[in-house]
């Protein structure tokens, strides 16, 4: 009886490894996959957030504010573009991780799982980047406190930023979380 137990004790836990290590490298095929998408929007995100920059220029300088006053919106502006381009390569590589490798592929504005992902996520995100500047104002102490526990540590070690955002301490956040704790702090 105690080497029934003692043989079956061994296969459960020969079964547990097999199992964690088949997670485990479930999550590095979803990691790379990520990576993949994350890298071929490049040159898409940099002509985005070039042109919001070339924007943001424009609406301070006709202000008559000095330059130098730009450097604040440019530093969010990086971090929203790089939260963005991550957001958009997560919704995306969810949206394909479960499909079978020889299916047809479905151009992504019908892909309804990845669309609507995207709608939410992007959402968060905007809505983040309008009650921040309110959140700047009224309580400014709440935006670091509240990016902190939001941040998303597991998908920065993934993804780093490209190299046109040159970000000192690279951030990803559930903007979800965010949002909700700057207006129920």
């Amino acid at each position: 009886m105690r080497m029934v137990r003692s043989v079956a004790l061994r296969m459960g836990t020969a079964l547990l490894v097999l199992i964690l290590l088949g997670a485990a490298g479930a999550r590095a095929q979803q990691d790379e996959l990520v990576q993949r998408i994350y890298a071929s929007m490049e040159a898409r995100i940099q002509a985005e957030y070039e042109f919001n920059l070339a924007g943001v220029t424009r609406q301070l300088l006709g202000s008559g504010a000095p330059l130098s006053k730009i450097e604040p919106f440019k530093a969010r502006m990086k971090v929203l573009a790089y939260n963005k381009a991550a957001l958009f390569a997560s919704c995306v590589a969810d949206g394909e991780k479960d499909r079978k490798p020889d299916a047809e592929p479905v151009p992504l504005d019908r892909n309804l799982m990845v669309t609507t992902c995207v709608e939410i996520k992007i959402g968060q995100l905007q809505k983040f980047s309008q009650m921040a500047a309110y959140a700047d104002f009224f309580f400014p102490d709440r935006i670091a406190s509240c990016g902190e526990s939001s941040r998303v540590p597991e998908l920065e070690r993934v993804l780093r930023p490209y190299g046109f955002l040159l970000l000192d301490e690279p951030r990803l956040y559930d903007f979800e979380r965010y949002n909700d704790c700057l207006m129920k702090h």
